[in-house]
């Protein structure tokens, strides 16, 4: 027989809706927000690390993707509703505030939390996300399917395209199938990444920010990144070499790393012990 994995996944209603996550370890609560069109199981390498580290590690399925009910049985079509949702969820589940951790549409999300609900953060990581993200067309009618029946097809070469060069051909297979069949709630998550736009908001933030950002990763160009980085008062940037568009799944130690380092360094945590 086989040994069980260790991460559980759990069902909470959030705002009556029925909502999946996956967590392990116990400690100082992060809460981890995957990109368009995935879900929690691009988290699955980071989660076992955060934990061994003193962190309660949790990977929400955001409304409409994989085993989360969407709000009303509708895509949500902004970064600002999906990180409402992310709000509400780290409350029906933390004890204590959080620390919030997002990749792409997920790092625009914890951006857009920066900007609405610093103060009840204990920090914040942003990946491959930005105030501003102008870098994807508004994609509402490519998904009719008389405008472009391969939508599907769009979505996984969209993403198996921005990983690194160096990932494996395995993990380029398992990102793959983990895009598929996700075109209603990726239409709605790729217009929010499209008209995501905090600029001027993030400069009464009241929580640490670590940036996050592959140099390899052709959605969101540094200098956007850059540009973020100077509106945070209390803020770090890391720049990763040989690092596409998802740190946590093709650099999960790397970045298990930066955040363990980044927290200490801010005091939240130290020998497993959390400052909430």
């Amino acid at each position: 027989m086989e040994p069980l994995e260790e991460i559980t996944g759990r069902y909470v209603s959030v705002g009556g809706t029925r909502t999946f996550f996956d967590e392990i370890g116990t400690g100082i609560p992060i809460v981890c927000v995957h990109t368009a069109g995935s879900d929690s199981r691009e988290y699955r390498y980071l989660l076992p690390l955060l934990a061994k580290s003193g962190m309660r590690a949790i990977a929400v399925d955001l409304p409409g993707h994989s085993r989360s009910y969407p709000v009303g049985w509708r895509p949500a079509q902004t970064i600002h509703e999906h990180a409402e949702f992310v709000y509400q969820f780290g409350r029906a589940v933390c004890d204590q505030r959080f620390v919030v951790i997002g990749c792409s549409i997920g790092g625009d999300i914890t951006i857009d939390l920066v900007a609405n609900h610093s103060d009840e953060l204990l920090a914040a990581v942003p990946m491959e996300g930005a105030a501003w993200t102008p870098t994807f067309p508004n994609p509402v009618e490519m998904s009719r399917p008389s405008w472009m029946p391969g939508w599907q097809d769009v979505m996984e070469r969209a993403a198996i395209s921005s990983l690194a060069r160096c990932v494996p051909e395995e993990r380029v297979t398992e990102l793959r199938w983990q895009h598929r069949g996700s075109q209603l709630a990726a239409a709605g998550d790729l217009c929010g990444w499209a008209n995501h736009d905090v600029r001027g908001r993030l400069r009464d933030a009241r929580c640490p920010v670590l940036l996050v950002v592959g140099r390899e990763d052709f959605w969101v160009p540094v200098e956007l990144v850059q540009a973020t980085a100077r509106e945070l008062p209390d803020c770090e940037m890391e720049v990763l070499d040989q690092v596409g568009h998802y740190p946590m799944f093709e650099a999960p130690e790397r970045v298990a790393a930066l955040v363990v380092k980044f927290l200490r360094r801010k005091g939240i945590l130290s020998g497993g012990e959390a400052r909430g």
